[in-house]
């Protein structure tokens, strides 16, 4: 390489602290240099002095750099932390009250022995999660994806069963598996979206195929609330896939396709559970008449409307507890869980409930802002996966709450307490942080473009 280049490119490379992108810029400015030498020599002059006079134009090689380094370093979304710090400070004052109220179920010590350690294994992984990079983990999309449905599969032959769900037993820990494979089904059908989804209908063919036959390793597990998440996020995945510059097929075709093959697979499994019976087809139809079974499948219907009804601007509802024996309890059971944030609203009222509402749907704003920041495909398609389960948890948990979805177990995100699934939330929000902390230095270095 000429001196003159060279020189020009070491006083460039100093200033750059993320020594990962050197390769690609120092590439990208000798590829202007050239063009500029090339033209200098069509012009009569020397090579010598046409590369003198080229290395001379690109400017100031110490200011260069230090743009180059505030452009191509690691970014962090502070405020999608502040806001999720915000959403775990409000799980944990509400949850700390439930555990503190002698009319709970709860262990005060040991419930917050246990809440602490999850909160510092979640804040741990989220870290690890941060830091990693997502990068190396397309490539071995396809093999995650089997990995995963062997995962479940074993498990779910192979776990202790709780009512039906299986449930491994690690030390002190246990967890449904199916809390742990939700993150890799993101992962690996993510990388699988932009290898396969651009391409032909046979493409098409598989990344559907692959979605349903996920999707059914959750219903069989069974785990209804995570299919349903799984199905939204894959759904809107593929939407976001099919809408984009490099899809070749017919987007309305395919669309309408799939829409519509989604609402009759949903058509056909309501009538399936109408069909068995059995408290799934009672917890329906109870959902569709409230007022049908006050005393038994619409039991936490029932309570969670007096409890709501009653709530104040501010302060506990007068139906907070229930007289049970002659001993006051919190009304509602899985309080601490599927339920805290009719909680907080009937013990601190709806204006902390609004307010609560309220820093959820800043989170997911400034989630989806992020993703659009992303240029990288697969990065993008990541993100975009994590903020719609995200969002579609937070959605389903509160309208269930208030009465206006079927009660199906979804947890509130980081508001519930949830042992294992605090620690799944973390992780994908580590993954998220992390794509959108390097979305200035994956474009340089895989030279891939969202287009």
């Amino acid at each position: 390489m000429n001196k003159h280049i060279s020189n020009f490119l070491n006083k460039v490379s100093e200033q750059i602290q993320y020594k990962s992108v050197l390769g690609s810029i120092s590439e990208e400015l000798k590829s202007h240099i050239y063009e500029l030498t090339d033209g200098y020599i069509e012009d009569g002059m020397s090579e010598d002095e046409a590369i003198q006079k080229a290395v001379k134009q690109m400017g100031n090689p110490v200011h260069i750099g230090k743009e180059l380094n505030k452009t191509h370093r690691p970014k962090t979304e502070w405020s999608i932390i502040s806001l999720l710090g915000a959403m775990v400070l409000i799980g944990g004052i509400a949850l700390f009250s439930i555990a503190s109220d002698q009319a709970s179920l709860l262990n005060l010590d040991q419930f917050l022995k246990s809440y602490l350690i999850y909160t510092f294994i979640g804040i741990g992984v989220c870290t690890a999660c941060y830091f990693f990079d997502y990068t190396k983990l397309e490539k071995y999309s396809l093999f995650i994806f089997i990995v995963t449905i062997a995962f479940l599969f074993i498990s779910q032959k192979s776990s202790a069963h709780v009512y039906g769900v299986p449930y491994i037993r690690i030390g002190g820990f246990s967890f449904n598996p199916v809390s742990i494979a939700l993150p890799f089904y993101l992962i690996s059908f993510s990388g699988l979206t932009n290898k396969w989804v651009p391409g032909n209908i046979m493409d098409m063919l598989k990344i559907l195929g692959l979605a349903s036959l996920a999707v059914l390793t959750l219903l069989f597990h069974p785990s209804f609330s995570n299919a349903m998440l799984l199905s939204g996020g894959f759904i809107i995945l593929i939407t976001i896939a099919v809408m984009g510059k490099g899809f070749v097929g017919n987007r309305k075709r395919i669309l309408t396709s799939i829409y519509g093959s989604v609402t009759l697979g949903i058509l056909l499994l309501l009538l399936h559970i109408l069909g068995q019976g059995g408290y799934k087809a009672a917890r329906l139809l109870v959902f569709l008449n409230p007022n049908s079974d006050p005393s038994g499948a619409g039991y936490i219907n029932f309570l969670l409307n007096e409890m709501l009804s009653s709530a104040k601007l501010f302060g506990k509802s007068d139906n907070l507890y229930l007289t049970i024996e002659g001993v006051n309890r919190i009304a509602l059971p899985e309080i601490n869980t599927d339920f805290v944030f009719a909680y907080i609203v009937s013990a601190f009222g709806w204006i902390i409930g609004m307010v609560t509402i309220m820093v959820i749907t800043l989170a997911v704003v400034r989630m989806f802002l992020a993703t659009r920041k992303i240029n990288h495909l697969y990065g993008k398609y990541l993100a975009c996966s994590i903020v719609s389960v995200f969002t579609l948890q937070a959605l389903g948990n509160i309208l269930m709450n208030i009465g206006m979805a079927p009660i199906l177990g979804f947890s509130l995100p980081f508001i519930s307490y949830g042992g294992i699934n605090f620690v799944v939330n973390m992780a994908l929000i580590g993954v998220l942080l992390g794509v959108y902390r390097r979305k200035d230095l994956v474009i340089v270095k895989q030279g891939q473009l969202n287009t």
